[in-house]
């Protein structure tokens, strides 16, 4: 039942119930998450006794970070346009899935295996990727671009480059390194025929989206991962990388304002604008968040106007300085953890973790892209880095020197 509960949980905050139903199975897996939170706490207080569990850390952090990303944001909005707190909060719910981080601690500390914790999380972003193809196939995109039911209509492209299918961004750029992996790894487990699969479709899902700049990303991050973070001798390597991208960082930042300026009539590039004003009256916490049910950010700036296509600018138009800096953090945060662990785990076993590869490359990708990177105040980012925060806790206190 946990193993149903966790694959439910990892399914929907990936997006891979997004294409039917609504994606109201997504309020499902919140739903798992928090009794999944629930049960493995209450287990742990009453039946572990090592002194190293930090039951009161744990549960403190989890606290005080629901408070700041669930509950304040409404506040600040109802306060500073003058609705009701409630239907905003309601719409800040996707960072309960937060709870999925302390969950899988405490599940690891009452008994189950790390290495069986990351093992389902692979085969969910896998099983993620097979139904992408299989929602591309059975959807008819023209009559879904048409449809005047919003959801329905918001799971479609339309550009230049023809309709296309919103892909589950973070289970396809992770499930690719990791069915890549597993698939050419030298094994007999009957595991490797499903990961062939995969990398299949992953492959095709890439050639299907035509997506240019998260393919470009992908090959980028897995070739700096080999060159910066796969053994501690080469670290050193990120000091000439990073310093070549400062270098060619503010260019590309002016080259992307100018061309947002110039295309679309010059919609994003007005975003960002009233972005910038509203963070100049509202700088600390931001302007909040707003709801449909009250008033939305298209009633307040505009129908083209949406935060979420704002990247960082958006996270602090939304949270403020405050919250720009805490997203920032969150990241490298996650990121460092990651690396070392896996640097553990190469040491004790000789081989590398693959979800935390493919969460290392997927961390160091969007910090890179930072000015565009909006994951992480959404369900999807939220639970990729609480499941990095939990599992490289586990993989600390399972591989840890002996003293």
């Amino acid at each position: 039942m946990i193993i149903f509960c966790l694959v439910v949980v990892f399914y929907t905050a990936f997006k891979g119930a997004y294409y039917f139903l609504a994606n109201r199975l997504q309020e499902l897996g919140i739903l798992f998450s928090l009794i999944l939170f629930l049960y493995s706490s209450f287990l742990a207080a009453l039946n572990v006794r090592d002194k190293d569990l930090k039951w009161t850390f744990w549960m403190s952090v989890t606290i005080l970070f629901l408070c700041f990303a669930f509950i304040l944001p409404g506040y600040i909005f109802s306060n500073n346009i003058g609705v009701s707190m409630m239907p905003s909060v309601a719409a800040s719910r996707e960072f309960l899935i937060a709870l999925i981080g302390p969950a899988l601690y405490f599940l690891g500390r009452i008994g189950f295996d790390v290495d069986d914790l990351s093992k389902i999380i692979t085969v969910t972003i896998g099983s993620i990727v097979i139904s992408y193809i299989f929602h591309y196939l059975r959807i008819d995109l023209a009559a879904a671009n048409l449809s005047s039911d919003v959801a329905i209509k918001g799971m479609v492209t339309n550009d230049a480059r023809g309709l296309r299918l919103k892909a589950p961004s973070v289970a396809l750029f992770m499930g690719t390194i990791i069915s890549g992996y597993l698939a050419f790894k030298k094994t007999g487990d009957m595991w490797r025929y499903y990961w062939v699969a995969v990398f299949g479709f992953a492959i095709f899902s890439w050639i299907i989206l035509q997506a240019r700049a998260p393919t470009a990303m992908l090959i980028l991050g897995t070739l700096i991962y080999h060159f910066c973070f796969a053994r501690k001798t080469r670290v050193g390597m990120l000091l000439i990388v990073l310093a070549t991208l400062l270098t060619i960082y503010p260019f590309v930042i002016n080259q992307y304002f100018l061309l947002m300026s110039q295309m679309d009539g010059g919609v994003r590039y007005n975003s960002y604008l009233i972005a910038f004003n509203v963070i100049s009256e509202y700088p600390i916490l931001g302007l909040g968040q707003a709801s449909n049910y009250t008033l939305s950010e298209g009633d307040l700036f505009g129908h083209h106007f949406y935060s979420s296509d704002l990247g960082i600018i958006g996270v602090t138009f939304k949270h403020g300085i405050l919250g720009a800096i805490l997203y920032v953090f969150f990241v490298i945060y996650a990121l460092v953890r990651a690396v070392k662990i896996n640097w553990l785990i190469v040491a004790r076993t000789g081989s590398v973790n693959i979800l935390l590869v493919a969460a290392i490359i997927k961390l160091f990708t969007d910090l890179l892209m930072i000015v565009l990177s909006y994951h992480y105040v959404q369900v999807h980012g939220v639970a990729l880095v609480a499941m990095v925060i939990a599992i490289t806790a586990l993989y600390k206190l399972k591989y840890q020197v002996s003293k």
